[in-house]
């Protein structure tokens, strides 16, 4: 089996994109993307966006665009900057999406290492040490799928009730 089929296997998103919210300056609506495995070894992850725009949710918080840095959490930066779906209008589930979210990339960045033996800046001395296959597949196939799951959970209740969203 391929890792594209394991992967698949592990997670099937329930739709395409869940509506994430609207932007409060300019009101266009936002979409959050399914997760996809790309290239045979790694998820896609945490792409926010429409047709006229797209942005990572890893480094939104930090990064308005144009230069323009903050120092805020990613909690902040969504009240601060969206109206948010129904689903994360709650506080509670809000910090649950974020710690979802940063729990993957998290696990993302570790994948990779297991994978390639290293950060992929160089040839890492340790490279052989670090490659683990039963780890990779751990993370890819079980850990992040689980991830993405309990993601949808968020989204998919309301949806269902909500077809506007």
């Amino acid at each position: 089996m391929t890792n594209t089929q394991k992967a698949q296997a592990a997670y099937i998103a329930p739709k395409i994109s869940h509506y994430f919210g609207t932007v409060k300056k300019d009101k266009d609506r936002i979409a959050l993307y399914a997760p996809t495995f790309d290239c045979g070894w790694y998820w896609g992850f945490g792409y926010l966006g429409n047709k006229n725009c797209h942005y990572h949710l890893k480094s939104y918080h930090l990064d308005r665009g144009f230069g323009e840095y903050r120092d805020i959490s990613m909690f902040d930066a969504f009240k601060e900057d969206y109206i948010l779906c129904d689903a994360l209008q709650n506080d509670s589930t809000l910090w649950t999406f974020c710690e979802l979210v940063q729990t993957a990339y998290s696990l993302l960045a570790v994948a990779e290492i297991f994978s390639r033996g290293g950060s992929h800046q160089c040839k890492n001395p340790c490279q052989e040490l670090l490659k683990n296959l039963d780890m990779y597949e751990h993370i890819n196939f079980v850990l992040l799928p689980a991830l993405f799951k309990e993601i949808d959970e968020l989204f998919v209740p309301l949806s269902l009730s909500n077809p506007n969203e």
